[in-house]
């Protein structure tokens, strides 16, 4: 497997350097195509809505005030990601060949465009600071949940992808598909460490042997990895907490592995992993 096509999210806000700038780095690092989604919400749409719920309609000049807001927006996302892409050395602009960054224009709403697109995704990137508004955990939560999207939370600098990698393994499917998706980032790695969390690893639920996780690893020629055995009944903190002593820029983890149910999908070490505003970066599959 090999990232080839990759998404990244942008909104016009903070986290958008962070997520070009990763996204950019792995598309010169494996010959990447990376497709750019604003993310930005349609508020012409929602005014017009609005206005005809309440019987009313909306002045010429308000409509245009909101299309130049959109306009400015989707400009600023634009200059980000042509930033990113100089300083990641790869093309910017639409077009044949790789590797290239490319800005795609506002027009389905952020969910549907997501969609749509991510259907031929090898990754999807965004930044934690997007996490911190309900529209980007939305669309991280759809990613997962209703695409099946493999999604990378970047955090920090990209650079760390090619330091030490943690694994939080407890042979889930989420865990194996993390895993899987994770191939090509972990050929990257200089080391692999394999986490546990004992005190709530389910053995009957799945195999979670290290030996066969090393096996699959072997096979794909990606090395193998160093377990590492961790308690804690916040199964979330105490993972990440043996990431960070590891020194891993990325953590590979399967995301809602107990509950599928949107009223719980931030529980459990999912949510342990999404609130750490800092530390290595996630990689989660669902």
């Amino acid at each position: 497997m090999s990232l080839k096509r990759i998404l990244a999210l942008a909104s016009g806000g903070d986290g958008d350097p962070t997520a070009l700038a990763f996204a950019a780095w792995l598309a010169g690092q494996h010959g990447s195509v990376v497709e750019v989604v604003p993310t930005y919400p349609d508020s012409a749409v929602d005014m017009i809505a609005l206005g005809m719920a309440l019987g009313a309609t909306l002045s010429p000049q308000a409509l245009e005030e909101v299309t130049a807001a959109e306009r400015e927006l989707q400009s600023h996302i634009e200059e980000a990601a042509r930033r990113a892409a100089i300083q990641a050395d790869v093309v910017f602009g639409a077009g044949e060949g790789a590797p290239r960054l490319s800005v795609l224009n506002r027009g389905l709403r952020p969910a549907l465009a997501l969609s749509r697109h991510a259907a031929l995704a090898d990754l999807v990137v965004l930044a934690q600071e997007s996490l911190q508004a309900e529209p980007g955990r939305e669309l991280l939560a759809q990613a997962l949940l209703a695409d099946r999207a493999t999604v990378l939370i970047a955090r920090g600098n990209p650079d760390r992808l090619t330091g030490p990698v943690a694994i939080a393994w407890d042979g889930s499917p989420q865990a194996g598909r993390a895993v899987r998706a994770a191939l090509p980032l972990l050929a990257m790695s200089s080391a692999i460490h394999v986490l546990q969390c004992v005190t709530t690893l389910d053995q009957r639920a799945a195999d979670p042997d290290v030996d066969l996780l090393n096996g699959y690893l072997r096979l794909h020629g990606v090395g193998t990895g160093v377990a590492t055995l961790v308690e804690g009944h916040d199964e979330g903190a105490a993972l990440i907490a043996a990431a960070e002593v590891s020194q891993a820029g990325l953590l590979v983890a399967g995301a809602w592995g107990h509950s599928r149910l949107r009223e719980t999908v931030f529980g459990g070490a999912t949510r342990s992993f999404l609130n750490r505003k800092n530390g290595p970066s996630l990689l989660l599959a669902h």
